[in-house]
Protein backbone atom coordinates (compact mmCIF):
# COMPACT_ATOMS: atom_id res chain seq x y z
CA UNK A 1 0.00 0.00 0.00
CA UNK A 2 1.54 3.31 -1.08
CA UNK A 3 1.91 6.35 1.14
CA UNK A 4 -0.55 8.19 -1.09
CA UNK A 5 -3.12 5.42 -0.72
CA UNK A 6 -2.61 5.36 3.03
CA UNK A 7 -3.09 9.11 3.15
CA UNK A 8 -6.31 8.79 1.14
CA UNK A 9 -7.66 6.12 3.46
CA UNK A 10 -6.79 8.09 6.60
CA UNK A 11 -8.31 11.28 5.21
CA UNK A 12 -11.50 9.45 4.21
CA UNK A 13 -11.86 7.79 7.62
CA UNK A 14 -11.32 11.13 9.35
CA UNK A 15 -13.82 12.79 7.02
CA UNK A 16 -16.28 9.99 7.75
CA UNK A 17 -15.98 10.71 11.49
CA UNK A 18 -16.24 14.49 11.17
CA UNK A 19 -19.29 14.34 8.88
CA UNK A 20 -20.84 11.87 11.33
CA UNK A 21 -20.40 14.46 14.08
CA UNK A 22 -21.81 17.24 11.91
CA UNK A 23 -24.91 15.46 10.63
CA UNK A 24 -25.56 12.58 13.00
CA UNK A 25 -24.48 13.37 16.55
CA UNK A 26 -25.07 17.12 16.66
CA UNK A 27 -28.35 16.94 14.72
CA UNK A 28 -30.31 13.81 13.87
CA UNK A 29 -29.24 11.59 16.76
CA UNK A 30 -31.48 13.79 18.94
CA UNK A 31 -34.63 12.44 17.25
CA UNK A 32 -34.61 8.88 18.70
CA UNK A 33 -34.11 10.39 22.17
CA UNK A 34 -37.34 12.42 22.03
CA UNK A 35 -39.79 9.66 23.09
CA UNK A 36 -37.71 8.91 26.18
CA UNK A 37 -37.36 12.62 27.03
CA UNK A 38 -41.13 13.17 26.78
CA UNK A 39 -41.99 10.06 28.80
CA UNK A 40 -39.47 11.08 31.47
CA UNK A 41 -41.06 14.52 31.75
CA UNK A 42 -38.04 16.45 30.52
CA UNK A 43 -40.07 18.11 27.74
CA UNK A 44 -43.51 17.89 26.14
CA UNK A 45 -44.14 17.46 22.41
CA UNK A 46 -43.93 21.16 21.42
CA UNK A 47 -40.87 21.72 23.63
CA UNK A 48 -39.11 18.77 21.99
CA UNK A 49 -39.76 20.45 18.66
CA UNK A 50 -38.52 23.81 19.91
CA UNK A 51 -35.25 22.17 20.99
CA UNK A 52 -34.90 20.99 17.41
CA UNK A 53 -35.54 24.56 16.28
CA UNK A 54 -32.78 25.90 18.54
CA UNK A 55 -30.50 23.33 16.96
CA UNK A 56 -31.46 24.59 13.50
CA UNK A 57 -30.79 28.21 14.44
CA UNK A 58 -27.41 27.15 15.78
CA UNK A 59 -26.77 25.37 12.49
CA UNK A 60 -27.65 28.48 10.49
CA UNK A 61 -25.34 30.70 12.55
CA UNK A 62 -22.67 27.99 12.38
CA UNK A 63 -22.86 28.19 8.59
CA UNK A 64 -22.11 31.90 8.79
CA UNK A 65 -19.23 31.22 11.20
CA UNK A 66 -17.85 28.54 8.87
CA UNK A 67 -17.75 31.05 6.02
CA UNK A 68 -16.44 34.08 7.94
CA UNK A 69 -14.55 32.38 10.78
CA UNK A 70 -11.43 31.37 8.82
CA UNK A 71 -10.64 35.05 8.36
CA UNK A 72 -10.26 35.37 12.14
CA UNK A 73 -9.37 31.97 13.65
CA UNK A 74 -8.11 30.06 10.60
CA UNK A 75 -9.73 26.79 9.57
CA UNK A 76 -7.67 24.70 12.00
CA UNK A 77 -8.63 26.71 15.06
CA UNK A 78 -12.26 26.96 13.97
CA UNK A 79 -12.66 23.22 13.46
CA UNK A 80 -10.88 22.32 16.69
CA UNK A 81 -13.23 24.63 18.57
CA UNK A 82 -16.19 23.03 16.77
CA UNK A 83 -15.16 19.52 17.85
CA UNK A 84 -14.77 20.57 21.48
CA UNK A 85 -18.14 22.32 21.43
CA UNK A 86 -19.79 19.26 19.87
CA UNK A 87 -18.58 16.98 22.67
CA UNK A 88 -19.51 19.49 25.37
CA UNK A 89 -23.00 20.11 23.94
CA UNK A 90 -23.82 16.38 23.84
CA UNK A 91 -22.48 16.01 27.38
CA UNK A 92 -24.77 18.81 28.57
CA UNK A 93 -27.76 16.67 27.61
CA UNK A 94 -26.92 14.14 30.32
CA UNK A 95 -28.47 16.46 32.94
CA UNK A 96 -32.03 17.77 32.87
CA UNK A 97 -31.47 21.28 34.19
CA UNK A 98 -34.48 22.76 32.47
CA UNK A 99 -35.61 23.71 29.00
CA UNK A 100 -33.24 26.69 28.75
CA UNK A 101 -30.24 24.47 29.54
CA UNK A 102 -31.23 21.94 26.89
CA UNK A 103 -31.95 24.72 24.38
CA UNK A 104 -28.43 26.11 24.84
CA UNK A 105 -27.01 22.61 24.42
CA UNK A 106 -28.91 22.04 21.18
CA UNK A 107 -27.96 25.49 19.86
CA UNK A 108 -24.26 24.81 20.50
CA UNK A 109 -24.55 21.39 18.89
CA UNK A 110 -26.08 22.86 15.73
CA UNK A 111 -23.43 25.58 15.61
CA UNK A 112 -20.57 23.09 15.92
CA UNK A 113 -22.13 20.65 13.46
CA UNK A 114 -22.45 23.25 10.70
CA UNK A 115 -18.75 24.07 10.89
CA UNK A 116 -17.86 20.38 10.61
CA UNK A 117 -20.15 19.85 7.63
CA UNK A 118 -18.97 22.88 5.66
CA UNK A 119 -15.22 22.76 6.34
CA UNK A 120 -14.56 19.00 6.42
CA UNK A 121 -14.90 18.27 2.66
CA UNK A 122 -12.39 20.97 1.71
CA UNK A 123 -9.81 19.82 4.27
CA UNK A 124 -10.31 16.14 3.44
CA UNK A 125 -10.22 16.46 -0.35
CA UNK A 126 -6.81 18.16 -0.26
CA UNK A 127 -5.37 14.74 0.63
CA UNK A 128 -7.25 12.81 -2.07
CA UNK A 129 -6.45 12.55 -5.76
CA UNK A 130 -8.95 14.10 -8.16
CA UNK A 131 -10.00 10.73 -9.55
CA UNK A 132 -10.88 9.35 -6.10
CA UNK A 133 -12.66 12.42 -4.74
CA UNK A 134 -16.17 11.40 -5.79
CA UNK A 135 -15.93 7.97 -4.21
CA UNK A 136 -14.18 9.17 -1.05
CA UNK A 137 -16.61 12.06 -0.64
CA UNK A 138 -19.54 9.66 -0.89
CA UNK A 139 -17.99 7.39 1.74
CA UNK A 140 -17.36 10.34 4.06
CA UNK A 141 -20.94 11.62 3.83
CA UNK A 142 -22.19 8.06 4.33
CA UNK A 143 -20.69 8.41 7.80
CA UNK A 144 -23.77 10.34 8.88
CA UNK A 145 -26.14 7.58 7.83
CA UNK A 146 -24.03 4.70 9.10
CA UNK A 147 -23.59 6.29 12.52
CA UNK A 148 -27.33 7.02 12.73
CA UNK A 149 -27.83 3.28 12.24
CA UNK A 150 -25.22 2.40 14.87
CA UNK A 151 -26.52 4.94 17.39
CA UNK A 152 -30.18 4.03 16.91
CA UNK A 153 -29.42 0.34 17.45
CA UNK A 154 -27.31 0.99 20.55
CA UNK A 155 -29.70 3.47 22.18
CA UNK A 156 -32.29 0.93 23.44
CA UNK A 157 -29.61 -0.61 25.66
CA UNK A 158 -28.83 2.77 27.24
CA UNK A 159 -32.34 4.17 27.74
CA UNK A 160 -33.49 1.84 30.52
CA UNK A 161 -32.51 4.45 33.10
CA UNK A 162 -33.99 7.34 31.14
CA UNK A 163 -32.67 9.88 28.61
CA UNK A 164 -29.41 10.52 30.49
CA UNK A 165 -28.00 7.17 29.39
CA UNK A 166 -28.79 7.93 25.77
CA UNK A 167 -27.14 11.34 25.92
CA UNK A 168 -24.08 9.80 27.61
CA UNK A 169 -23.80 7.21 24.84
CA UNK A 170 -23.99 9.86 22.14
CA UNK A 171 -21.48 12.11 23.91
CA UNK A 172 -19.08 9.17 24.20
CA UNK A 173 -19.40 8.27 20.52
CA UNK A 174 -18.91 11.91 19.56
CA UNK A 175 -15.71 12.00 21.61
CA UNK A 176 -14.39 8.88 19.85
CA UNK A 177 -15.22 10.34 16.43
CA UNK A 178 -13.51 13.62 17.40
CA UNK A 179 -10.32 11.82 18.46
CA UNK A 180 -10.19 9.95 15.13
CA UNK A 181 -10.85 13.11 13.12
CA UNK A 182 -8.47 15.38 15.05
CA UNK A 183 -5.30 14.51 13.02
CA UNK A 184 -6.99 15.57 9.76
CA UNK A 185 -7.93 18.91 11.29
CA UNK A 186 -4.27 19.38 12.26
CA UNK A 187 -3.46 19.53 8.52
CA UNK A 188 -5.86 22.43 7.92
CA UNK A 189 -4.68 26.00 7.39
CA UNK A 190 -3.40 27.51 10.61
CA UNK A 191 -3.24 31.11 9.41
CA UNK A 192 -6.29 33.31 8.99
CA UNK A 193 -7.35 33.89 5.39
CA UNK A 194 -7.11 37.65 4.88
CA UNK A 195 -7.67 37.51 1.15
CA UNK A 196 -10.63 39.23 -0.42
CA UNK A 197 -12.09 37.39 -3.37
CA UNK A 198 -14.24 39.43 -5.67
CA UNK A 199 -17.19 37.38 -6.88
CA UNK A 200 -18.38 38.28 -10.34
CA UNK A 201 -22.12 38.72 -10.68
CA UNK A 202 -24.28 36.28 -12.61
CA UNK A 203 -26.26 37.09 -15.72
CA UNK A 204 -30.05 37.27 -15.45
CA UNK A 205 -30.63 33.76 -16.78
CA UNK A 206 -28.32 32.11 -14.28
CA UNK A 207 -29.72 34.19 -11.43
CA UNK A 208 -33.22 33.00 -12.32
CA UNK A 209 -32.28 29.31 -12.40
CA UNK A 210 -30.23 29.57 -9.22
CA UNK A 211 -33.08 31.37 -7.45
CA UNK A 212 -35.51 28.55 -8.28
CA UNK A 213 -33.08 25.90 -7.06
CA UNK A 214 -32.34 27.90 -3.90
CA UNK A 215 -36.02 28.31 -3.00
CA UNK A 216 -36.59 24.60 -3.67
CA UNK A 217 -33.67 23.85 -1.33
CA UNK A 218 -35.29 25.87 1.47
CA UNK A 219 -38.60 24.06 0.86
CA UNK A 220 -36.73 20.76 1.03
CA UNK A 221 -35.42 21.74 4.47
CA UNK A 222 -38.99 22.34 5.63
CA UNK A 223 -40.14 19.11 4.00
CA UNK A 224 -37.63 16.88 5.81
CA UNK A 225 -38.44 18.28 9.27
CA UNK A 226 -41.18 15.82 10.35
CA UNK A 227 -39.07 12.78 9.44
CA UNK A 228 -35.80 14.05 10.88
CA UNK A 229 -37.27 15.58 14.05
CA UNK A 230 -40.60 13.98 14.95
CA UNK A 231 -40.60 10.52 13.33
CA UNK A 232 -39.44 8.50 16.35
CA UNK A 233 -42.06 10.03 18.64
CA UNK A 234 -44.75 9.63 15.95
CA UNK A 235 -43.93 5.93 15.82
CA UNK A 236 -44.03 5.69 19.62
CA UNK A 237 -47.00 7.91 20.44
CA UNK A 238 -49.29 7.54 17.42
CA UNK A 239 -48.46 4.07 16.10
CA UNK A 240 -47.89 2.46 19.50
CA UNK A 241 -44.36 1.05 19.20
CA UNK A 242 -42.13 0.98 22.27
CA UNK A 243 -39.37 3.53 22.92
CA UNK A 244 -36.75 0.89 22.15
CA UNK A 245 -38.46 -0.03 18.88
CA UNK A 246 -38.91 3.60 17.82
CA UNK A 247 -35.21 4.19 18.33
CA UNK A 248 -34.25 1.07 16.39
CA UNK A 249 -36.63 1.88 13.54
CA UNK A 250 -35.05 5.33 13.16
CA UNK A 251 -31.96 3.43 12.04
CA UNK A 252 -33.79 2.85 8.74
CA UNK A 253 -33.53 6.57 7.97
CA UNK A 254 -29.80 6.35 8.60
CA UNK A 255 -29.51 3.42 6.19
CA UNK A 256 -31.29 5.51 3.57
CA UNK A 257 -28.85 8.38 4.17
CA UNK A 258 -25.89 6.06 3.65
CA UNK A 259 -27.33 4.63 0.42
CA UNK A 260 -28.26 8.10 -0.81
CA UNK A 261 -24.77 9.43 -0.21
CA UNK A 262 -23.00 6.47 -1.80
CA UNK A 263 -25.20 6.48 -4.92
CA UNK A 264 -25.64 10.20 -5.60
CA UNK A 265 -22.45 10.61 -7.62
CA UNK A 266 -22.90 7.50 -9.75
CA UNK A 267 -26.56 8.26 -10.38
CA UNK A 268 -25.72 11.82 -11.41
CA UNK A 269 -23.11 10.58 -13.89
CA UNK A 270 -25.57 8.08 -15.39
CA UNK A 271 -28.71 10.24 -15.51
CA UNK A 272 -27.29 13.76 -15.38
CA UNK A 273 -27.38 16.09 -12.39
CA UNK A 274 -30.55 17.94 -13.44
CA UNK A 275 -32.57 14.75 -13.95
CA UNK A 276 -31.29 13.03 -10.81
CA UNK A 277 -32.12 16.11 -8.74
CA UNK A 278 -35.74 15.90 -9.90
CA UNK A 279 -35.86 12.20 -9.04
CA UNK A 280 -34.53 12.90 -5.55
CA UNK A 281 -37.36 15.40 -4.91
CA UNK A 282 -39.84 12.78 -6.16
CA UNK A 283 -38.38 10.40 -3.55
CA UNK A 284 -38.95 13.01 -0.86
CA UNK A 285 -42.56 13.68 -1.87
CA UNK A 286 -43.36 9.95 -2.06
CA UNK A 287 -41.77 9.41 1.34
CA UNK A 288 -44.07 11.91 3.06
CA UNK A 289 -47.10 10.65 1.11
CA UNK A 290 -46.46 7.15 2.47
CA UNK A 291 -46.90 8.44 6.03
CA UNK A 292 -50.07 10.33 5.11
CA UNK A 293 -51.71 7.43 3.28
CA UNK A 294 -50.79 4.53 5.57
CA UNK A 295 -50.63 4.03 9.34
CA UNK A 296 -48.58 0.84 9.02
CA UNK A 297 -45.33 0.75 10.98
CA UNK A 298 -43.67 -1.12 8.12
CA UNK A 299 -44.75 1.48 5.53
CA UNK A 300 -43.72 4.40 7.75
CA UNK A 301 -40.27 2.93 8.36
CA UNK A 302 -40.00 2.34 4.61
CA UNK A 303 -40.79 6.01 4.12
CA UNK A 304 -37.95 6.84 6.52
CA UNK A 305 -35.53 4.94 4.28
CA UNK A 306 -36.73 6.85 1.22
CA UNK A 307 -36.44 10.16 3.09
CA UNK A 308 -32.86 9.30 4.07
CA UNK A 309 -32.04 8.66 0.42
CA UNK A 310 -33.62 12.00 -0.52
CA UNK A 311 -31.75 14.04 2.09
CA UNK A 312 -28.26 12.82 1.25
CA UNK A 313 -28.86 12.94 -2.47
CA UNK A 314 -30.52 16.34 -2.46
CA UNK A 315 -27.61 18.07 -0.70
CA UNK A 316 -24.69 16.94 -2.91
CA UNK A 317 -26.78 17.13 -6.10
CA UNK A 318 -27.86 20.68 -5.30
CA UNK A 319 -24.22 21.55 -4.71
CA UNK A 320 -23.21 19.99 -8.04
CA UNK A 321 -26.02 21.77 -9.90
CA UNK A 322 -24.96 25.05 -8.31
CA UNK A 323 -21.43 24.38 -9.56
CA UNK A 324 -22.79 23.85 -13.08
CA UNK A 325 -24.59 27.19 -12.97
CA UNK A 326 -22.06 29.49 -11.30
CA UNK A 327 -18.67 27.89 -12.06
CA UNK A 328 -15.89 26.81 -9.74
CA UNK A 329 -14.69 30.34 -8.91
CA UNK A 330 -18.12 31.40 -7.60
CA UNK A 331 -19.19 28.07 -6.12
CA UNK A 332 -17.94 28.49 -2.54
CA UNK A 333 -19.59 31.92 -2.31
CA UNK A 334 -23.02 30.88 -3.57
CA UNK A 335 -23.01 27.44 -1.95
CA UNK A 336 -22.21 29.01 1.41
CA UNK A 337 -25.29 31.21 1.20
CA UNK A 338 -27.41 28.26 0.11
CA UNK A 339 -26.22 26.32 3.16
CA UNK A 340 -27.32 29.24 5.34
CA UNK A 341 -30.70 29.27 3.56
CA UNK A 342 -31.10 25.54 4.17
CA UNK A 343 -30.44 26.14 7.87
CA UNK A 344 -33.04 28.89 7.80
CA UNK A 345 -35.54 26.47 6.25
CA UNK A 346 -34.83 23.94 9.00
CA UNK A 347 -35.38 26.64 11.63
CA UNK A 348 -38.63 27.80 10.04
CA UNK A 349 -39.85 24.23 9.76
CA UNK A 350 -38.90 23.33 13.33
CA UNK A 351 -40.32 26.46 14.97
CA UNK A 352 -43.43 26.50 12.80
CA UNK A 353 -44.26 22.84 13.30
CA UNK A 354 -43.56 23.05 17.03
CA UNK A 355 -45.96 25.98 17.15
CA UNK A 356 -48.60 23.88 15.40
CA UNK A 357 -48.15 21.14 18.01
CA UNK A 358 -48.56 23.75 20.76
CA UNK A 359 -51.85 24.81 19.14
CA UNK A 360 -53.15 21.25 19.30
CA UNK A 361 -52.33 19.97 15.83
CA UNK A 362 -51.23 16.35 15.42
CA UNK A 363 -48.06 14.90 13.95
CA UNK A 364 -49.88 13.96 10.74
CA UNK A 365 -50.71 17.64 10.19
CA UNK A 366 -46.98 18.34 10.11
CA UNK A 367 -46.51 15.77 7.37
CA UNK A 368 -49.21 17.56 5.35
CA UNK A 369 -47.18 20.77 5.56
CA UNK A 370 -44.05 18.85 4.57
CA UNK A 371 -45.79 17.32 1.54
CA UNK A 372 -46.94 20.73 0.32
CA UNK A 373 -43.40 22.11 0.73
CA UNK A 374 -41.81 19.22 -1.17
CA UNK A 375 -44.35 19.37 -4.01
CA UNK A 376 -43.69 23.10 -4.40
CA UNK A 377 -39.96 22.39 -4.37
CA UNK A 378 -40.41 19.64 -6.97
CA UNK A 379 -42.30 22.07 -9.17
CA UNK A 380 -39.49 24.62 -8.99
CA UNK A 381 -36.85 21.98 -9.74
CA UNK A 382 -38.97 20.85 -12.68
CA UNK A 383 -39.11 24.36 -14.11
CA UNK A 384 -35.36 24.77 -13.53
CA UNK A 385 -34.76 21.43 -15.30
CA UNK A 386 -36.04 22.93 -18.54
CA UNK A 387 -33.18 25.43 -18.49
CA UNK A 388 -29.92 23.74 -19.50
CA UNK A 389 -27.76 26.55 -18.15
CA UNK A 390 -24.30 25.32 -17.22
CA UNK A 391 -20.81 26.69 -17.01
CA UNK A 392 -18.51 26.59 -19.95
CA UNK A 393 -15.61 24.16 -19.93
CA UNK A 394 -13.20 27.03 -19.32
CA UNK A 395 -15.15 28.14 -16.24
CA UNK A 396 -15.51 24.60 -14.94
CA UNK A 397 -11.77 23.97 -15.15
CA UNK A 398 -10.62 27.37 -13.93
Amino acid sequence: MTATTLGTIRATISGFCLIAIGLCFTRWAYTPLIPSMIDAGWVDKPEAGYLGAFNSVGYMIGCIAAILGPKVLAVRGLMRAALLLAVVSLGMGVWDLGLAWLAVARFIAGFAGAICIIQTPTVMLKHISEGARGMCGGIAFAGAGIMIVVTSLLLPMSLDGGPSGGWLLEAGLTFVMAVIGWPLISTADQSPDRSRVKVESLDARRRRVLAMISIAYVLAAIGVTPHTLFLADYLHRDLGVSIAESSSLFAILGAGCAIGSLTSGAAARFLGIRTKLIISYVFGAISVAMVLLFDSVIVVTGSAFLMGVFVLQCVPLTSMRTLEIVGIKRHAHFWGFMAISFGGGLAVGSYGMSGLLALGFEYLDLFVVAEIALLLGLGLIGVAWIDRTHTSRVEAEA
